[in-house]
């Protein structure tokens, strides 16, 4: 009851502090440390209570603090991803003036990016999520990373839309991407690739 009055009045929060170091006394001989132009302790006193009505005072505004926090180290972490390693956006100066082929030290940066532990981890698990065609990007004809394979079993707890094995689902290989590329070139939307052996 008191607390909510001092809440919509002019009263001190700082009347009254619990022992610890997270308390009102504590945070108060801290609070100089995070400022510039506390000249004397009257006035640190007075904005270190404006800061208490306005912030620790607010309490349904905590559970926004977290989420801001953790959307900024959310939005940190991927755009420090896409800065450093994907090559298509970069922003190191030294490999600017040379040419694109030349750019050994650029692309050497951009392997994290291609071939990482969390996307090598899930990807395996396309075909618990992707209906038509989860292995499309298996492949990689250039050898940036190695040729990734579905496993064989979908994973633990929160995926049950789909056969526990992969060989329990009667469309596993109707669905693959051979396959599909294979019922186009039979019915001619598309043209077979050309091979070797054509061009001889």
């Amino acid at each position: 009851m008191l607390l909510s009055r001092a809440l919509r009045s002019a009263e001190h929060l700082s009347a009254y502090s619990a022992v610890g170091p997270f308390s009102t006394f504590s945070f108060r001989q801290r609070y100089t440390l995070m400022l510039k132009n506390q000249t004397d302790p009257t006035i640190a006193d007075f904005f270190y209570e404006k800061w208490l009505h306005a912030w620790v005072g607010d309490a349904p505004s905590y559970n926004y603090w977290w989420v801001t926090a953790c959307a900024m180290g959310a939005a940190v972490g991927i755009l420090s991803r896409h800065w450093f390693f994907n090559p298509d956006i970069y922003g190191r100066k030294q490999e600017v003036k040379k040419p694109m082929p030349d750019r050994y030290r650029q692309w050497s940066f951009s392997l994290p990016y291609f071939n990482h532990g969390l996307r090598n981890c899930m990807a395996k698990y396309r075909w618990c999520m992707i209906d038509n065609e989860p292995d499309w990007a298996d492949y990689h004809p250039l050898g940036y990373r190695p040729n990734r394979k579905a496993i064989h079993r979908r994973p633990y707890m929160w995926c049950f839309t789909v056969p526990r094995y992969a060989i329990e689902d009667p469309l596993f290989t109707s669905v693959s991407h051979a396959n599909m590329n294979a019922i186009y070139e039979e019915i001619g939307y598309t043209k077979k690739p050309k091979s070797e052996d054509d061009d001889e």
